[in-house]
């Protein structure tokens, strides 16, 4: 007869916990599927105020230099640029989301071509030419769709990481909830 084996700290562990974060995420998750565009605002502020924080601190610590010494120019000029960059994220977050979307469609842009020019002109380097080529191509076709409609792929950057990602977690945490519970019962009986 097989025997259960179980985690000592999930003992310690309510299943309920893993639950409750499983539907605050499910929750989130369906927000953002439903008010996306408010969904992007909101990411892009918290990035802003993020950005600001750590502007401030690189400042704070760039300026304790001691007496005699030369001022630091890298945190500086990093702290006031961060400063700047925070204060448009957060008063005008869809000029730093479309910007963020168009860094992302010329990297895109960029790995799929190499993909595509190795897939092509270098075969030697893989036994699988068609299937590089072919993430290569969905690479710059992506791009493409960011680069020329930025808005639309800042929407659908946060609904497949924010949304769908938020989702699956939830449901995954939910079920691990209901397994340290069977598992709690099991043990228990």
């Amino acid at each position: 007869m097989a025997e259960m084996v179980t985690v000592p700290e999930a003992s310690h562990v309510k299943w309920s916990s893993y639950v409750l974060r499983g539907i605050v995420a499910l929750i989130i998750g369906f927000m953002v599927l439903l008010w996306t565009g408010l969904a992007v605002e909101i990411v892009v502020i918290l990035l802003g105020v993020v950005l600001l924080l750590a502007s401030i601190q690189a400042l704070v610590l760039a300026l304790r230099v001691p007496k005699g010494k030369a001022l630091p120019g890298g945190p500086v000029v990093m702290g006031v640029l961060g400063l700047v960059v925070g204060i448009i994220a957060i008063l005008f977050p869809w000029i730093l989301a479309v910007t963020i979307t168009i860094l992302v469609a010329i990297l895109l842009l960029f790995i799929g071509f190499v993909d595509i020019a190795t897939a092509v002109f270098h075969p030697e380097f893989t036994g699988h030419q068609f299937i590089l080529g072919l993430t290569g191509a969905i690479a710059v076709i992506l791009g493409g769709i960011y680069l020329f409609f930025p808005v639309l792929g800042a929407m659908v950057m946060v609904i497949v990481y924010l949304g769908f990602f938020a989702i699956l977690y939830g449901v995954l945490s939910i079920a691990t909830g209901f397994m340290v519970k069977g598992e709690k019962k099991a043990a228990a009986a």
